[in-house]
């Protein structure tokens, strides 16, 4: 939990490194809990407004939309690359399961916890 809480301190920091354990598991419980949202709008008998997604799905992407991008930028930074190679699909999943640069990059430091 400490790396999905450090992510949140960063919340809108491009600037930096993030290890595979802060984007992962800040990415996984996202991911997580936006299915239990939904699966509890469901529930509750909310309709799908866009695509299947409910009100309460739209207001938690839209919390954690900055978020996400930045800790992938910073991701993608810790892999000495820019965070535009997240807009490659396949790609930038590869790369964000890389391990990061080992020394000191002009990102900063080796990310760590």
């Amino acid at each position: 939990m400490k790396y999905y809480f450090r992510a949140w301190k960063k919340y809108i920091s491009f600037h930096g490194r993030a290890s595979r354990k802060e984007y992962w598991y800040f990415t996984f419980i996202n991911i997580a809990i936006s299915l239990l949202i939904h699966l509890a709008s469901i529930r509750a008998g909310l309709q799908g407004i866009v695509l299947g997604q409910t009100i309460a799905d739209l207001v938690y992407l839209t919390l954690v939309l900055m978020p996400l991008i930045c800790v992938g930028v910073r991701r993608m930074q810790d892999v000495n690359k820019t965070g535009w190679h997240l807009l490659i699909p396949v790609y930038g999943i590869w790369l964000a399961c890389l391990d990061g640069v080992p020394d000191d990059n002009k990102n900063g430091a080796k990310a760590t916890l």
